[in-house]
């Protein structure tokens, strides 16, 4: 099963005194590991994909989309940014992720495999 996701919401305020007690947290672990903080981005699942519709869409992209998506198998997940999103929409087939693309302007989309 593939997972598409999209940023729906980003919190930049990381200095607010009247920040939500889950962002809170969200700051101190961050820091807690090494991350830089400042922007705390959230992400919702708007589409699942069957493995072999995707695999199927896969073989009718051109070159690039190919080399982009078909990455999805060794690293189970792809951030797709607007720059990317150009370029693939141009090599896909008529599909959920080439009208998600080409609305892509801002933001970033995420595709995960499930392990």
């Amino acid at each position: 099963m593939i997972n598409v996701c999209r940023l729906t919401r980003r919190h930049t305020d990381a200095t607010s005194q009247n920040m939500p007690r889950e962002l809170e947290q969200v700051k101190i672990f961050s820091l807690s590991i090494g991350h830089g903080i400042g922007t705390v981005d959230f992400v919702e699942t708007i589409e699942t994909i069957e493995e072999e519709a995707y695999d199927q869409m896969l073989k009718e992209c051109g070159a690039y989309a190919q080399f982009k998506l078909g990455n999805l198998s060794q690293y189970f997940e792809i951030e797709v940014f607007p720059e990317h999103a150009q370029k693939l929409y141009h090599e896909m087939p008529e599909c959920f992720l080439k009208e998600l693309f080409g609305t892509l302007h801002e933001g970033y989309v995420i595709l995960r495999k499930s392990l």
